[in-house]
């Protein structure tokens, strides 16, 4: 992609008028950065969960770990009942093939082969704790990303750019990772992790 997408202003206003504050049950940085860039007050409070649930199937996985790091937070002694919470989970699948964080360089590589020039799957799964409701509610989405083919050297800047760690599927859109990209189709903030558009939609309920 020549730049990088932009959330939607008339998103950003409405989630901030929803809910102006926010705890995060996670420790992802672009979580929290996308939510602050909507003009939310964000509240880090991450939880330290084994990220293994025993299920294969994308919506079922991220569902779950979400779940299980919402149910972590709502048991803790951090859980403030008066304030909306949010946690997330973010796999690419390609194929079927789930990929997570790359553990180093080399497996980022083999991603990169794998990805060149196709299109795949990127599931969030969100848990949104609101004060005053009962339990939470967990949902997923589903956005679909067509890599643009990639030779060797944007490769190579790419893995010089360090971008890859950490990241699930090997590449950080809201970074540099547009750049490996041909095309969307879904939710650009789902891609980063957090689908904005379901937030807004549980929050207005």
């Amino acid at each position: 992609m020549q730049s990088i997408p932009l959330i939607d202003k008339s998103l950003k206003d409405r989630l901030r008028s929803l809910c102006p504050r926010i705890v995060l049950a996670s420790q992802s940085p672009n979580r929290r950065l996308t939510l602050e860039e909507c003009g939310i007050e964000v509240m880090v409070r991450s939880q330290d969960i084994w990220e293994i649930c025993g299920l294969t199937n994308p919506p079922d996985v991220v569902t779950m770990l979400s779940k299980q790091k919402m149910d972590s937070y709502l048991n803790s002694s951090l859980f403030n009942p008066d304030i909306v919470a949010v946690a997330a989970d973010t796999l690419v699948s390609l194929d079927g093939r789930l990929l997570g964080k790359p553990r180093d360089e080399a497996e980022a590589r083999e991603m990169y082969a794998a990805l060149s020039g196709r299109w795949h799957d990127v599931y969030s799964g969100m848990s949104v704790y609101i004060p005053g409701k009962k339990g939470f509610e967990v949902v997923s989405d589903r956005s679909r990303v067509r890599f643009t083919e990639l030779t060797e050297s944007i490769v190579d800047w790419y893995i010089s750019t360090g971008d890859y760690k950490g990241a699930a599927g090997g590449y950080r859109i809201q970074r540099n990772g547009y750049r490996l990209i041909e095309e969307i189709e879904g939710s650009f903030s789902n891609v980063i992790g957090i689908p904005l558009e379901r937030l807004a939609e549980i929050l207005g309920r």
